[in-house]
């Protein structure tokens, strides 16, 4: 395989970990450097030779998460995490419609102002899906029909760092 094609993937595996790493530095930088050496101390040890999958990723970053300050490090990840994924999808899909950037950020803002009001332990794929449906739909038909075209596809991005 191209080695371009390799690094692409391996930068594209190592995103979730770099965006942790952002997301606890901004409350502390010994924290955060702690749980990236945590993090990648695990994956050495027990992925070496293995191939790691963003799933894989996912659920080391949980458990290593859920273990620092009683889940609070996972539910600003996931708050994160969930946004980033939110905002790639909304762009995309309203890219040909007539969606101003303002009622993008509206609805990122709304979604934000949403998420913090939920247990990110017990959250589920389907209920951020539902959530962000809700959001959508009095602001575009199209764009709403789109989102639930992907249903699936996103259902299956979120459920690999949320509970099924």
């Amino acid at each position: 395989m191209d080695e371009q094609v390799l690094r692409y993937r391996e930068a594209k595996l190592m995103e979730p970990i770099y965006r942790m790493f952002k997301v606890i530095e901004q409350e502390d930088v010994l924290k955060a450097q702690t749980l990236m050496s945590v993090t990648m101390q695990y994956i050495i040890e027990h992925y070496s030779g293995k191939n790691l999958t963003p799933a894989d990723v996912q659920q080391i970053l949980r458990a290593v998460l859920l273990k620092e300050e009683d889940g609070r490090y996972y539910a600003m990840y996931v708050y994160n995490e969930i946004q980033v994924k939110a905002a790639g999808w909304l762009t995309i899909l309203a890219v040909d419609c007539p969606v101003t950037l303002e009622a993008l950020g509206a609805m990122a803002d709304k979604l934000a102002e949403e998420l913090q009001k939920k247990d990110f332990i017990t959250l589920t794929a389907a209920e951020v899906m539902n959530l962000l449906e809700q959001i959508v739909m009095p602001v575009d038909a199209v764009v709403l029909e789109r989102l639930q075209l992907n249903r699936e596809r996103y259902l299956a991005e979120l459920r690999t760092f949320l509970v099924q």
